[in-house]
């Protein structure tokens, strides 16, 4: 006599990965980084950063512009500059240092004090499910003071490229004002990386009308010819790297640094560190968010950012050169 023998019972607990990641984000990253070898969930490992790509002078009727895409983090950025006149009795003197160096202001930092560069950073309509249009939102307030911190911290752009002088007298009539606008078109995490890639392109790529004062007029004039339009002078590279860590525990593995983010794992990691990269194995700027301070991650970072400074500089090197 013949038995039947009933099929297994389904398991209960048995999810696909899509529905697994939502009921349990930090457990579904956790499983991914203790497997061998370590893998994100997008397939990336914890040490590798999205290959970037770079187009420049996308926009026609911008001084200068770029778009960058990291992954599905894209943005474009424009920089338009505007002429600000200064008014009678705030003319400011400029002084010849002996050693060669440009022009300094007496008042001391010229585009600080001035407002001489403008930062904003705004989150286009659709760049990602949980962004909906209204007011700026205070995560995009928050990486446009970051953007602008960095701009006035490792200041890149020479005072002197912003002047507009009196042939004559040598004093400042007024400055070039840099409104620097980056749109996020599509957001997949570490939107700060891209948008300084495309802030600092868009700067490279910038030429402004040669601008003179005028005594018969009292005022500025610009050269309307393109051929005289001069490039910004701006002072090396500095290139942004940031990280998420994740506390797997001692068991498991300790900590894992993960480069360049996405959204999902910002979402789980509550640690973060950026590191600003400069020429010459340098480093211009650190921050750290959250968890408790240990240096050799930062040491970590801080060697993984120098790498990533590398592959930022051949992109711009290709891209700027190749540029029209």
């Amino acid at each position: 006599m013949t038995t039947a023998v009933p099929p297994p019972a389904p398991n209960p607990l048995s999810f696909p990965p899509a529905t697994f990641q939502k009921l349990a984000p930090k457990t579904f990253l956790e499983r991914h980084l203790q497997s061998t070898p370590a893998t994100r969930p997008s397939g990336r490992s914890p040490d590798t950063f999205r290959t970037p790509s770079l187009h420049t002078n996308s926009l026609s009727h911008a001084h200068g512009s770029a778009v960058v895409r990291t992954g599905d983090t894209a943005v474009v950025c424009g920089v338009r500059g505007e002429v600000l006149s200064l008014t009678a009795g705030v003319e400011s003197r400029v002084v010849v240092l002996r050693s060669g160096e440009d022009r300094m202001d007496e008042d001391g930092d010229e585009i600080r004090e001035r407002g001489l560069v403008v930062t904003n950073l705004e989150m286009g309509t659709g760049c990602t499910r949980d962004y909906h249009p209204g007011p700026p939102t205070d995560f995009a307030q928050a990486v446009t003071a970051r953007l602008q911190r960095l701009l006035l911290a490792n200041k890149l752009i020479s005072p002197q490229s912003l002047r507009i002088l009196d042939p004559n007298t040598e004093k400042i009539k007024a400055y070039w004002v840099l409104y620097i606008d980056v749109v996020v078109i599509s957001l997949d995490g570490n939107v700060l990386d891209a948008a300084w890639a495309s802030i600092l392109a868009a700067l490279r790529s910038t030429k402004l009308p040669q601008a003179y004062w005028d005594l018969d007029n009292e005022g500025v004039v610009c050269y309307p010819e393109a051929s005289k339009y001069k490039s910004l002078c701006l002072k090396g590279l500095a290139f942004t790297a940031s990280f998420a860590v994740i506390n797997l525990g001692t068991e498991k593995g300790g900590k894992v640094i993960l480069s360049d983010p996405d959204e999902f794992e910002e979402g789980v990691c509550e640690e973060r560190v950026m590191v600003c990269a400069l020429e010459e194995e340098k480093v211009g700027w650190i921050e750290k968010g959250g968890g408790v301070g240990q240096v050799a991650e930062v040491m970590e970072c801080v060697r993984r950012a120098t790498e990533r400074f590398k592959a930022w500089e051949q992109l711009f090197s290709e891209g700027l050169g190749s540029s029209g």
